[in-house]
């Protein structure tokens, strides 16, 4: 199928290592740029009317679609075994590649907003790049046992087998790409079946779901396991108080069932970092609610000590659930 929007091929280092990059109004503007990092089940960028909200409050959405994905070129093979992949040696590889794709742009004062299967990498990523201003951090899993909120069983046993063995890997990848050339629509609205803000958000952008799933069944075993494995498995850098000079936010959304809820505040006050709970949405929290990190960022812009800032960030999560259900709530 033919792709919705046109990315720009952005080449990187001697090799020409090559990334797709979107950028909303097609050319940079004067607006601070919100960098996407997107996850492996939707290497899409989000609507036209979260990148036309955020354009209105100043913001410039630039997603990078990550190597391996689409036409971007996949990390070396080297780099995809499993020991290169638990250590965090591929992740940081990725992070690097991100970084120079930030200076062949001449981005400066990013907002990052990392989603889902991004964040291991990012954990790396904002310790490397000092022009990164803000850090998103959503859905993030932060060595946490969570095996139970994924629904439903299928996809359960599915990412079980991936992380298990390379066959049990092959013999997912399969199941997965069957599911998604029989019916995409049907296999992201099974993925999202608990979480209305999410489900609505398929049906309103069903394009963008074809397209992601066009690149999910170009996606290698390869680069599955490295996002799953990464994830869902134990990540040595991940220690406490990582994050505790870094200013961003975790947020995760209130149609998240509470075992998730109850294991990201714990884990994310042990890395060093706030959490917002959006006030629609789960796996789509950030794209289901804008104005989250929109009052997310008024706070940072207003609050210059780090450790107010974090405590003001903590305590936004009531404010945005009362805005969001007063029917004449929008966004300064």
């Amino acid at each position: 199928m033919t792709p919705v929007r046109d990315f720009k091929t952005i080449r990187i280092g001697e090799r020409a290592f090559e990334l797709d990059v979107w950028i909303y109004g097609d050319t940079l503007s004067d607006r601070q740029p919100l960098v996407i990092l997107h996850s492996i089940e939707f290497a899409v960028p989000p609507s036209d009317s979260f990148c036309e909200q955020m354009w209105r409050h100043g913001l410039q959405v630039i997603f990078i679609r990550r190597a391996g994905y689409g036409h971007s070129s996949p990390l070396p093979m080297a780099l995809m075994t499993k020991e290169t992949v638990t250590n965090g040696a591929t992740a940081a590889a990725e992070a690097v590649v991100i970084r120079q794709c930030f200076a062949k742009l001449g981005l400066e004062d990013i907002i990052l907003l990392s989603i889902g299967s991004a964040n291991p990498m990012v954990y790396r990523l904002v310790h490397l790049a000092p022009e990164i201003a803000f850090t998103f951090f959503v859905n993030p899993m932060f060595n946490q046992e969570v095996w139970q909120v994924f629904t439903p069983l299928w996809f359960r046993n599915m990412l079980k087998q991936i992380v298990t063995s390379r066959s049990g890997l092959h013999v997912a990848l399969r199941g997965m790409k069957a599911l998604l050339r029989r019916d995409p629509i049907s296999f992201y609205q099974h993925i999202f079946d608990k979480n209305p803000s999410d489900l609505e958000y398929v049906a309103e952008n069903k394009t963008d779901y074809l397209e992601a799933a066009e690149i999910s069944l170009q996606t290698t075993g390869s680069q599955l396991y490295y996002d799953t494995i990464m994830c869902l498995g134990h990540d040595p850098s991940l220690k406490d108080n990582v994050f505790s000079r870094v200013k961003g936010a975790v947020i995760i959304g209130r149609e998240s069932v509470d075992h998730w809820r109850t294991q990201m505040e714990f884990e994310a006050a042990r890395v060093g970092l706030p959490v917002i709970k959006a006030p629609a949405g789960d796996l789509l929290c950030a794209y289901a609610s804008p104005e989250t990190l929109l009052s997310a960022l008024r706070v940072h812009r207003s609050v210059s000590c780090s450790v107010e800032q974090k405590y003001a960030l903590s305590n936004l999560s009531e404010n945005l659930l009362v805005r969001h259900h007063s029917e004449n709530y929008v966004p300064n």
